[in-house]
């Protein structure tokens, strides 16, 4: 086996992962699947590549576009899902309404940039250009990516422990409960749309220097991070990063075995092994509501 997949294969994860806490940062407290992530990370992407492009600094851009993709992941929430939500909780139309809006996003951005991709370099000190290490081939931004995935995940997890982040597991364990205790889940929800949005735009500018900023970066990363959602358990972060390292060596894995054209393929028969087995996902925990 070429073990030069190990690197790609998890820094292509790291990605995976992030999109899929992405969508568990917006799950927890609303229990709405956001089928427009895709497209916000992919509007991330290319506001920040124009930013940098510009002459601005990575980190400002990265700034730049979160908070411009933050506004409107919460226009979103006014938009197409509060409404749906306030008419009836128990109603999932919030997945035609989410996939509408991620439509409009992506024939706006067709317009505005083109279906070019644009390459984005990544900040220094780090380099694409691969080297080796340990008989290993790889590159100081794989290395860096997989690192601050690490360290973003654990970033959240710690949130989850300050009160805004024990108020956003109180929602999400028992919506009703929560507002007897003084907790509102409307407010809740609304910073949830804005900085779900927010991690996706920082997601497209991590994932641009490797993957390009362009149109078909949305959908692909979409896909890939609902899968890693669903193999690590919906909601689990730490969950979502072990799904998110393992779905991206097997994806490497089934194009240097058996051709580029099998990568999807193995992804999704790794996906439904997995949820045949656990259909909770790995790291999934019953639901359960004391009546």
């Amino acid at each position: 086996m070429d073990l030069d997949i190990i690197p790609s294969g998890l820094a292509a994860g790291s990605l995976y992962a992030l999109v899929a806490v992405g969508f568990n940062i917006l799950y927890r407290p609303t229990n709405v699947f956001n089928f427009a992530q895709g497209d916000l990370v992919m509007l991330g992407a290319m506001i920040s590549a124009s930013a940098i492009a510009a002459g601005l600094p990575w980190l400002a851009a990265l700034l730049a576009a979160a908070a411009l993709v933050g506004v409107i992941g919460l226009a979103e929430n006014f938009l197409a899902v509060a409404p749906i939500v306030r008419r009836s909780s128990a109603s999932h139309a919030w997945i035609i309404s989410t996939l509408a809006y991620s439509l409009i996003i992506d024939n706006l951005v067709g317009h505005v940039w083109g279906p070019d991709p644009i390459r984005v370099d990544p900040p220094w000190p780090f380099s694409v250009t691969s080297f080796m290490i340990g008989g290993v081939r790889t590159s100081s931004y794989q290395l860096a990516l997989i690192a601050l995935t690490g360290l973003m995940i654990l970033g959240i997890e710690q949130f989850y422990r300050t009160r805004a982040g024990r108020a956003v597991r109180a929602v999400a364990e028992d919506r009703d409960a929560a507002l007897l205790r003084g907790i509102d889940p409307d407010r809740l929800s609304r910073w949830s749309f804005f900085l779900g949005a927010g991690f996706a735009a920082m997601t497209g500018l991590l994932a641009s220097p490797t993957m390009y900023a362009s149109t078909q970066l949305g959908p692909s990363l979409l896909v890939k991070g609902f899968e890693a959602a669903a193999v690590g358990g919906i909601g689990n972060n730490r969950g979502a990063l072990v799904a998110g390292w393992i779905l991206g060596l097997a994806e490497a894995l089934g194009g240097s075995v058996l051709s580029p054209g099998y990568q999807a393929a193995s992804t999704f028969a790794l996906l439904l092994a997995i949820l045949l087995i656990q259909p909770r996902g790995l790291f999934g925990q019953p639901e359960a509501r004391s009546v």
